[in-house]
Formats: structure tokens, sequence, C-alpha cells
């Protein structure tokens, strides 16, 4: 099975647009409020191919979030610019999907109608064929068994494969993920690791990721990029080789996590020492 809905033609997601790339150049975010200034990313500067899947990694509260939430259109940087597919990035569009940690599904929708609705801007398209698209995306994520369950009928798993396959109906060019898994047990993510490398060999989206789960980026990433402490830069680029579909149990995965745990584990110290001698200094 493709990637393509069964029309055959892929539902536009920006007339004329490029192929997806995301571009960050010098890209800064500091928020300034009555209690302060806070440094919170960058600078920046990050090119990500086309159908790379590329995760984020780095210590709680350093950034990750926030770098999604620019290239999402969500609100703009400080400093610098964004591109996607060639094109700045001016607000939220199409072209680019954000999954959440938690599904934001309908409760009074069953599960077609809630992919369906990620079809909602395409009015230009038939209701028999909106449907048509949304039932071949269910199918993608393993879920066309469920199409007139409602959400309260189904286990955290499934709905995330709800929500990623809402996110898919659109075709859109980027999918920005934010720990979508984080919320799930062991066995359910180890489940929908499989299942997503499987979607992304056949879609070839572009995938922004963040995981604090560093097996889980090892397992899923074509390069993890490891961050700094608030504010996030980026501390080191590790290029991941293993082969494809990866088990998540595999000695390599194994391997590979560990040395981003040791990255990891030597940012926070040196921030920690940082901390430390800001203290002693009365700063």
């Amino acid at each position: 099975m493709s990637g393509l809905p069964p029309s055959g033609r892929r539902v536009d997601a920006g007339s004329g647009a490029a192929p997806a790339r995301i571009s960050l150049r010098g890209v800064a975010k500091t928020y300034v409020s009555t209690r302060g200034r806070v440094d919170a990313l960058g600078p920046v500067d990050l090119e990500v191919a086309e159908g790379e899947f590329v995760v984020l990694a780095g210590p709680s509260g350093c950034g990750k979030t926030t770098l999604l939430n620019l290239v999402a259109g969500f609100e703009p940087p400080t400093a610098g610019e964004i591109l996607v597919g060639g094109r700045p990035v001016a607000g939220p569009g199409p072209d680019r999907v954000m999954i959440f940690q938690e599904p934001a599904l309908f409760p009074w929708l069953n599960v077609l109608d809630n992919v369906i609705f990620g079809l909602r801007q395409h009015t230009h398209l038939p209701p028999a064929e909106r449907r048509a698209i949304a039932e071949h995306y269910l199918e993608l994520v393993h879920l066309e068994g469920f199409a007139r369950a409602f959400v309260h009928e189904l286990s955290g798993g499934m709905k995330q494969r709800v929500a990623l396959a809402r996110a898919l109906a659109p075709e859109p060019r980027a999918l920005l993920c934010d720990e979508p898994f984080g919320s799930l047990d062991a066995l359910t993510r180890e489940r929908l690791y499989a299942e997503i490398q499987e979607i992304h060999a056949r879609t070839r989206k572009t995938v922004l990721f963040v995981t604090h789960n560093t097996r889980e980026a090892a397992c899923l990433a074509d390069r993890v990029l490891v961050l700094t402490a608030c504010p996030a830069r980026i501390k080191k680029t590790l290029a991941v080789s293993l082969p494809r579909p990866r088990d998540f149990y595999d000695a390599r995965v194994s391997g590979l996590a560990g040395e981003i745990l040791a990255e990891l584990r030597s940012e926070i110290t040196e921030n920690v020492g940082k901390n430390d001698e800001r203290d002693q200094a009365g700063v």
C-alpha cells in the first residue's frame, strides 16, 4: 500500500509549495514580562532535508517545544528566520501539522469523523473523497476496523494513532511531534515505534520529533540533535545509520541511546557547574 490517498492524487498542502525542507537561520526566542527576561532558545542554525526524521533531545525545559512552536508558526522568533519549503514562516499553515502528547480528539465524533475533520479546510474535495482519504489513513495506522468507534472506546495508543491519521490526511509537508508517545505505557509505545517507522517509510514526511527518551530517539531518528540547557542551542549532532526497521531492544539502538544519554548528562553537569559559579559570584 502506498502513502497516497485512494484517488491517487495528493491533497494540496499549499499551492505550488516547494518540497518540504525546514531551515532555521540564527533563530532565537526571548520572552519579556514584568518578572524579567528569559532567553528560551538559540541562536539556532538548522537544515532539515526533505523526508528526514530529526529528533530533538535535550534537558527538560531547555526550549525543545519552543523550537517546534516557532516552526509551527504559533509564535514568531525574536531573531532569525524560519523557512519551510523555501518560504518564510509567518504563521500556522497547512504545510505543517503539530502532534501533541495528548491526542486532542473530539469525543462527540467517531474515529472516522475525527480524521475527516482534519480535511475541513479542503472544501474543494467532495465529501465522498474526503471520506475515502480518511479511510485510507485509518488503514495506514491499522484502525480501519474502528472507524465507527468513539474516543471513549479506544486505548491510549489507538487515540494517538487516530491523531496521527488526522495529521496525515491533509498531506502536510512536515510533521512536528511534541513527545507524542510520552503519556503511553511501555508496551504501547514499543508497538507504535514500529508503526511510525513503517508510516514514515511509506509517506516520507519531514519530521521534527521531540523526546526525552534516548532509546526512542535512537530507534526513530535519521539524525539526533542534542540540545544544550536553556537557552537551547545545538550541542552535538549524531547521524544514525542503523538499518530500518529498527527493533527498540536491538543492541545497536541501546548503544546509540547510551551515547545520547552521555551527551545529555554531560550537558546537565556542565550547566549545574555554571550555575554554581554564578551563585558563588553573586550573579
